[in-house]
């Protein structure tokens, strides 16, 4: 019988401990680059989510901002508040005043009138050619991309709109969460297909080309040497059997010759 051997010198053990690093590196770049990826689509497409409420109200609200219409204003934030990347909508007239909002007038200090605030309006480019302007902002904690959306080209006012970046960072994790299961049934079936072609296209034979090395080695010259791999085992075993022959050939002679020897 062949001497057994530690774990960590198993050929199966070691071609599955390969195969599983190179699955985590693999898995891990797949990961990093799709989450990049995704990072920047899912900001994009929630900033074109913005940049189309907020132009919506812009062009409802313009009429109201004209006839002071404070309930008409109202009535247009309750359509657009309840979407779910949305964490705030602000209606601003021309003077930089909140005229309607969906905070029901407790506005948080980071939204509040004052130099930082209407900084936001007063420094909006018109002649860059965007129809908004996006900034990063966090507001009673929450991480936001705001949106301002001037109306009538900010003479009338703008519209800010306050998209929650965690919205975003909760899409990438649930992408994520189904991109790293599908690898890891990925690699389970491939490291078990693995296993099964590594048991019978090389273990098996290893083991009983060991065994019959063994038994040669003891002067059974009869040990039979069956190996069905298609492959360099194949060769390897010919190479045995051919060296069983060959030994036992030359112990024969040399039996011979030394019965001979004696008479």
């Amino acid at each position: 019988m062949a001497e057994s051997t530690g774990l960590f010198n198993n050929l199966r053990f070691k071609i599955t401990l390969y195969i599983l690093i190179g699955a985590i590196v693999f898995s891990g770049v797949i990961i990093a680059v799709t989450s990049s990826f995704l990072g920047d689509t899912l900001q994009k497409s929630l900033e074109e989510q913005g940049r189309i409420i907020a132009g919506s109200i812009a062009e409802l609200a313009a009429e109201k901002l004209i006839e002071e219409d404070v309930v008409g204003l109202k009535k247009i934030l309750e359509k657009y508040r309840y979407y779910l990347s949305n964490e705030y909508i602000l209606i601003v007239d021309a003077d930089y005043g909140v005229v309607s909002d969906t905070y029901n007038g407790q506005l948080p200090v980071e939204l509040a009138p004052g130099p930082q605030s209407n900084a936001v309006y007063a420094n909006y480019d018109f002649s860059s050619g965007e129809a908004y302007s996006v900034t990063p902002n966090n507001v009673q904690g929450e991480e936001v991309y705001d949106i301002t959306y001037p109306i009538k080209d900010g003479l009338l006012g703008f519209v800010r709109v306050g998209l929650r970046k965690s919205f975003v960072d909760e899409q990438i994790n649930r992408t994520l969460l189904y991109i790293g299961a599908v690898i890891a049934i990925g690699t389970l079936i491939i490291i078990l297909v693995a296993l099964a072609v590594i048991t019978v296209q090389v273990t098996r034979p290893v083991i009983k080309l060991t065994e019959a090395a063994n038994e040669i080695s003891m002067g059974n010259f009869n040990t039979p040497i069956e190996v069905k791999a298609k492959n360099e085992l194949q060769v390897l075993a010919v190479a045995i059997d051919r060296m069983k022959e060959s030994l036992k050939t030359s112990l024969t002679r040399l039996k011979t010759k030394s019965t001979i020897g004696r008479f």
